[in-house]
C-alpha cells in the first residue's frame, strides 16, 4: 500500500492542470510587463515630446539650408509640387486654428466633441502632421520625408495613447464613448457636427494664429534657401535622394 504523500497518491489529473496552467500565467505576467514597459514609453515621450520635437526640426533645417534633392524637377513640376506644398500648409494653419476655436475655452473642462473634434480625436497632430508634409515637399527630398514619417510614427502613437489614457481616467465613461466612435487619426467626415456656440480662449487662439504663421514662414525661407543654393550664396554640402 502507498504511503500518503507518496508519488503514487498524487492526483495526476491535477498535476495536468498545475502544468498546463503555468503557461497561461507565464503569458499573463509578459503581458503585463509589456503595458508596465509601453505606459512607461508613454509617459516618457509625452514629457520629452516638446523637446525632441524642438530637436528634430533643428536636424531637419539643417537639411534643408545644407543639402539639396538629387532630383532634377521640370519647372512645371517644381511649381505643381511647390504649390501643393503651399496647400497643405495653408490647411495646416487653418486646421490648428480651427481646433483652438472649439478646444480652446473647454480644455480640461469638458469632452469637445464638435467641429474638427467631432471627425477625429487628435485633429491638432493630424494638422501639424499636414504641415510638417508641406514642408518635407518643399525639399523635394525622399530621405527627408522618411525621417518625418519615422520621427511621427516612432513618438506620437505613444504620446497620444498616454493622453487619452489621461483623459479617460478624467473624464470617465463620457471619453470612452467619444473614443469608441471617433477614429484617433484619420478623419471621418460622415461624422462632422458643429455647434452654434463655442466658448473661445482668445490668448489660446491668438498664439495659436501667431504659432501656425510659423507654416507659411517656413514656405518663405525654404524658397529663400532654394534661391540661395542656385545663387551659390549658400553651398551644398550633399545632394539627397
Amino acid at each position: 500500500m502507498a504511503k500518503h504523500g507518496s508519488p503514487s497518491s498524487t492526483n495526476p489529473e491535477r498535476t495536468k492542470q498545475g502544468r498546463s496552467n503555468q503557461p497561461s500565467t507565464d503569458q499573463s505576467n509578459a503581458a503585463h510587463a509589456s503595458k508596465v514597459q509601453a505606459s512607461t514609453l508613454s509617459t516618457t515621450l509625452e514629457k520629452y515630446r516638446l523637446p525632441l520635437s524642438k530637436l528634430f526640426v533643428a536636424v531637419v533645417l539643417l537639411l534643408m539650408v545644407f543639402t539639396s534633392s538629387r532630383w532634377q524637377l521640370s519647372a512645371t513640376a517644381t511649381w505643381a509640387v511647390d504649390s501643393m506644398a503651399l496647400v497643405l500648409l495653408l490647411v495646416a494653419c487653418l486646421g490648428r486654428v480651427w481646433c483652438i476655436m472649439y478646444i480652446g475655452g473647454q480644455k480640461n473642462t469638458s469632452v469637445v466633441t464638435a467641429g474638427p473634434y467631432s471627425m477625429v480625436r487628435n485633429p491638432l497632430y493630424v494638422f501639424s502632421f499636414i504641415g510638417a508634409l508641406g514642408i518635407v515637399l518643399m525639399t523635394h527630398s525622399v530621405v527627408i520625408a522618411a525621417l518625418l514619417l519615422i520621427f511621427f510614427v516612432g513618438i506620437y502613437p505613444f504620446v497620444v495613447a498616454k493622453e487619452e489614457a489621461n483623459l479617460s481616467g478624467y473624464f470617465g465613461d463620457d471619453y470612452k464613448a467619444y473614443c469608441d466612435r471617433t477614429p484617433r487619426f484619420i478623419p471621418s467626415l460622415k461624422l462632422y457636427s458643429t455647434e452654434t456656440k463655442v466658448d473661445a480662449d482668445i490668448k489660446r487662439l491668438e498664439k495659436s494664429l501667431f504659432d501656425s504663421g510659423a507654416f507659411v514662414l517656413a514656405f518663405i525661407a525654404l524658397s529663400a534657401i532654394r534661391v540661395a543654393h542656385d545663387t551659390g550664396f549658400i553651398p551644398v554640402l550633399l545632394k539627397l535622394p
